[in-house]
């Protein structure tokens, strides 16, 4: 893709500026923003100051963001980042536990509210790619995992050292991690507490790709840039998919494969895919233009 940003679609250079900046106030709700830019939506954990520490207010905001998100049928992919150039997210806020986390019954209102958080996160139908600048610890490191992807840079760490708190992991981040990287590598994290450099991660599978810091932004809008100019019924089907793969496959799962069939070879954009291979042009996709989703996007 060219970095001349005379020649990129006039939302392409809004997405960069947004990247390259912190969020306005008028974006932010309990420490994070949601932002909009042509087919992408900006998920950023804005607590610089504090490396982006997420509390109980944020992990539910987080939750209302994903809800939103994945019903706006002009979005074809979401970014999610820390402010400040320092930190994706650097865990829990340990300075409201006392009054979160420290008997049985606030501790499950809290780890419900992570779930909750992960849980619609993951399931929003579109591409979600993880930014990572900086510490991805704790409770950062679990919100990586429920991304698609994350592309990272060599100067970023990983790990989760509640050892040194005595907390424990719960079900639903705990089975995303070890997906990624396996319980080995996983309990390796969680015994020692150590934090892992960005090639080690990279070399375990917890991320996807490793570059500069100051290539992070390139590197983001060439991954938006694939995505918005796909056949949507393919990426949506690559992603429903590609995830049935990580679980027992049920009922309602075929059904969905019926419809992924369906979808991609009744469908307009296969016919202009064939077209413009075979007259050697870009091609036009009519899923680009069309303002709702397909059935393979659907829960």
């Amino acid at each position: 893709m060219t970095r001349n940003r005379r020649s990129t679609p006039h939302w392409l250079a809004e997405l960069r500026d947004v990247l390259e900046s912190d969020p306005p106030a008028s974006t932010v709700a309990n420490h994070v923003a949601l932002q909009r830019v042509g087919p992408c939506a900006i998920v950023t954990l804005n607590r610089p100051k504090s490396h982006n520490a997420l509390g109980l207010a944020a992990w539910r905001q987080l939750a209302a963001f994903a809800e939103d998100v994945a019903t706006d049928p002009n979005l074809r992919v979401v970014l999610v980042r820390g402010a400040g150039g320092s930190a994706f997210g650097a865990g829990a806020d340990i300075a409201e536990f006392p009054k979160t986390r420290m008997s049985e019954r606030s501790a499950t209102t809290y780890n419900d509210a992570v779930c909750r958080a992960l849980i619609t996160l993951a399931a929003i139908p579109i591409p979600v790619i993880a930014l990572i600048d900086g510490l991805a610890v704790g409770g950062g490191l679990e919100l990586s995992a429920a991304c698609d992807l994350r592309i990272a840079t060599d100067r970023s760490r990983f790990g989760i050292p509640i050892g040194r708190l005595g907390v424990a992991l719960g079900i639903v981040e705990t089975s995303a991690l070890a997906r990624l990287i396996g319980p080995a590598e996983l309990k390796y994290l969680l015994f020692t507490g150590r934090l892992i450099d960005a090639e080690r991660a990279l070399r375990a599978g917890l991320i996807q790709n490793l570059v500069a810091p100051g290539a992070l932004v390139d590197e983001a809008i060439d991954l938006v840039t694939a995505i918005a100019t796909a056949s949507l019924p393919t990426i949506l089907a690559a992603k429903a998919v590609t995830d049935m793969t990580t679980r027992p496959t049920t009922s309602r799962d075929t059904e969905r494969l019926a419809q992924i069939m369906v979808e991609v070879y009744e469908g307009p954009d296969l016919a202009e895919g064939v077209k413009a291979f075979l007259e050697r042009r870009a091609p036009e996709f009519p899923s680009q233009a069309r303002g709702e989703f397909l059935a393979v996007g659907k829960a």
